[in-house]
């Protein structure tokens, strides 16, 4: 067994394939910095078409620390700043985008029971790391869905459940 590196990683990396899906991330009001950093590395990984920070969501450019958890991914990831996150689901619902918000409520159900759209184009909301998402902004979305967790916590780290939440989406095809 050997670790794959340099030339035999980009041949192995050229065999994987992505299913076609577009996807949108909007960070509403997350307050600290590391986990905006994870999810700029988490979306380089996926290929995630664009995060959207909104509220007070940290924003590049990260300190050199930060950079390591980014992997500097926020210099080739597309990213905007928008202060209102209401403004900016209208404009994806616009062009034609299912909004999703990651979040527990009455009525979300289970990643593993949603249907993608047949467009395949999604935006993920997600929420601050001790308040969620808005009451505004899940007034707005199209769909809430939910991760299931089976211990005593009742949720994961923002950066982990957006990671784990995109990668379902994307093996859903």
């Amino acid at each position: 067994m050997e670790q794959l590196r340099g030339i035999k990683l980009k041949r192995f990396k050229k065999g994987l394939k992505r299913p076609e899906l577009d996807i949108v991330i909007i960070l509403e009001n997350l307050q600290y910095a590391r986990n905006v950093a994870e999810i700029f590395r988490i979306a380089d990984a996926l290929k995630v078409s664009e995060i959207i920070l909104t509220g007070i969501s940290k924003s590049p450019p990260f300190g050199k620390d930060l950079q390591k958890v980014s992997r500097a991914k926020e210099k080739s990831v597309k990213w905007q700043k928008s202060d209102i996150t209401g403004k900016t689901i209208n404009i994806y619902l616009k062009k034609g985008y299912e909004i999703l918000a990651l979040e527990l409520t009455d009525t979300a159900i289970s990643v593993f029971d949603y249907n993608l759209p047949r467009n395949k184009k999604i935006v993920l909301l997600v929420g601050n790391e001790v308040y969620g998402i808005t009451k505004d902004s899940l007034k707005k979305v199209d769909k809430v869905i939910y991760i299931p967790i089976f211990g005593k916590g009742a949720s994961l780290n923002v950066s982990v459940a957006s990671g784990v939440c995109l990668y379902l989406l994307i093996i859903k095809k």
